[in-house]
């Protein structure tokens, strides 16, 4: 079982970097990991164009992340084939259609969190970007939330 948010934020992300570098969106290679939405992580320092190391704008990039929800509810309500598109991609991969690496929530050294995947011949593997010491806080941050929330759905709180 694998969740899309981390494939929905990385790929908006690499779209809002291109617009912000004024650069094509396939020459942007970068991750978003963790959880979906306000916790996500941000993998800046190894975000590259065209190959090349860049510099994020992460203030504005951050900003246009948390404003497009909004958009996309006050102008067509709901999101049209991003949920969909991820599904499409992620099955291509794990049916050994296409081999590629997508940002998958899947378990990880004992929690659930998005991180990327290679796929080769349909096999998953983790392959986590190498993180400057702010992400790999950040991302501590959202494994440990993610825990707390995933143990509570298994275990409410005064459930006997």
């Amino acid at each position: 079982m694998f969740g899309i948010g981390s494939h929905l934020d990385t790929a908006r992300y690499r779209l809002t970097l291109a617009r912000l570098l004024n650069v094509p969106k396939e020459a942007v290679r970068g991750h978003v990991i963790g959880e979906h939405g306000d916790g996500a992580v941000i993998c800046a320092s190894t975000t590259t164009v065209n190959g090349h190391p860049v510099h994020v704008p992460l203030k504005a990039v951050r900003e246009e992340l948390t404003a497009r929800p909004g958009r996309i509810s006050s102008g067509i309500g709901r999101t049209r084939s991003g949920p969909a598109g991820a599904v499409l991609s992620t099955l291509r991969l794990a049916l050994g259609h296409h081999d590629g690496t997508t940002e998958l929530t899947t378990p990880h050294n004992g929690d659930w969190y998005g991180i990327p995947l290679r796929f080769t011949a349909g096999q998953p593997v983790p392959c986590l970007p190498t993180l400057d010491s702010t992400e790999a806080q950040l991302l501590h941050t959202a494994r440990t939330r993610l825990h707390t929330a995933y143990t509570e759905l298994v275990h409410p709180e005064g459930a006997s």
